[in-house]
């Protein structure tokens, strides 16, 4: 049964932090570039996080838009389900002078925030290879990784899909942060 426990947790990290295969995994040395939208703080923990670990450079994208309150949350919510941009605050480093960006982004009712929509669609044509840090309450990672690629055109080189269980258990997140973190190297 033990065996049976550490297979399936060892399966799942596997599936939300590991290189694509046939993709190179990024070479220790290089520039990267962290960028993420958090509203309640949970994307920005583990962007830190991941940042610090890549010592890497952070930025945080800020949306223009007021989604603070009830009935914000819920315009929020509609407007990332369809699916649309907002405006964000101009980011002070350019993604293009980076060989890797790692963007982190919260996901609202099954889709990425109407934030890292704007971010992608903005800077698509400067992305070199890209990576992504989903945070969620209950969706896996790869319902939301087709739609940053369909933005993008380009396959990540990993992916760190975390749901709110997991981000509670530390012993799960470390796990699964590292699996990342080594993807990455």
């Amino acid at each position: 049964m033990k065996h049976l426990i550490l297979g399936v947790l060892a399966g799942a990290v596997l599936c939300s932090g590991t290189s694509f295969a046939g993709e190179t995994a990024v070479a220790q040395g290089k520039k990267i570039l962290v960028v993420y939208y958090s509203k309640t703080g949970t994307t920005e923990r583990v962007s830190r996080d991941v940042a610090s670990a890549l010592n890497a450079d952070l930025e945080r994208v800020v949306d223009r838009k007021n989604r603070n309150g009830f009935f914000a949350f819920f315009s929020s919510g509609k407007d990332a389900m369809g699916k649309k941009q907002t405006s964000i605050e101009p980011l002070p480093r350019d993604p293009a002078s980076y060989d890797l960006v790692v963007v982190g982004t919260p996901v609202w009712a099954g889709n990425i925030t109407p934030a890292i929509r704007t971010f992608l669609m903005m800077n698509k044509d400067k992305l070199p290879d890209v990576a992504y840090i989903i945070t969620a309450a209950h969706t896996p990672a790869e319902k939301i990784i087709p739609a940053c690629i369909d933005i993008t055109g380009k396959k990540p080189v990993a992916y760190l899909g975390l749901v709110k269980k997991e981000l509670k258990d530390n012993k799960v997140y470390r796990w699964k942060l590292s699996s990342f973190i080594d993807a990455l190297k």
